[in-house]
């Protein structure tokens, strides 16, 4: 069986390969950032008040429950 080795890099070639590496990055615009913020937060919203309600239909179902046998 025939491990597959990873040849070993020094320090100097190494951070040039990432610094070409973050010159690739595409960076979003201001625009696309705060849009994309906004979505988040408005989504944010919307699962809090989903599960508010989800733990409030399960808390209330389960005191219901529970009263059944007093």
């Amino acid at each position: 069986m025939a491990e597959k080795t990873k040849q070993k890099i020094g320090p100097v070639k190494y951070l040039a390969q990432v610094r070409a590496e973050g010159r690739k990055v595409v960076w979003p615009s201001m625009r696309e950032t705060v849009t994309t913020t906004i979505m988040v937060v408005i989504v944010m919203i919307i699962f809090g008040i989903f599960f508010f309600f989800v733990d409030w239909a399960a808390a209330n179902g389960t005191t219901a429950i529970l009263k059944i046998g007093t």
